[in-house]
């Protein structure tokens, strides 16, 4: 694992950002956004 990437539990809620309109939802790890069906980003993974 990346020293920078985020630990992934998928038992865990992390806070998930959508990479196109930017909708911010709780999930223990959504497939796509809710709004958009675009990708989702864990935010305690840095954008470097």
């Amino acid at each position: 694992m990346n020293q920078k990437d985020a630990e992934r539990d998928p038992q865990t809620e992390s806070t998930y950002e959508c990479f196109d309109c930017g909708t911010v939802v709780r999930a223990t790890a959504p497939d796509a956004c809710p709004d958009c069906g675009a990708e989702m980003r864990n935010r305690r993974t840095p954008i470097e």
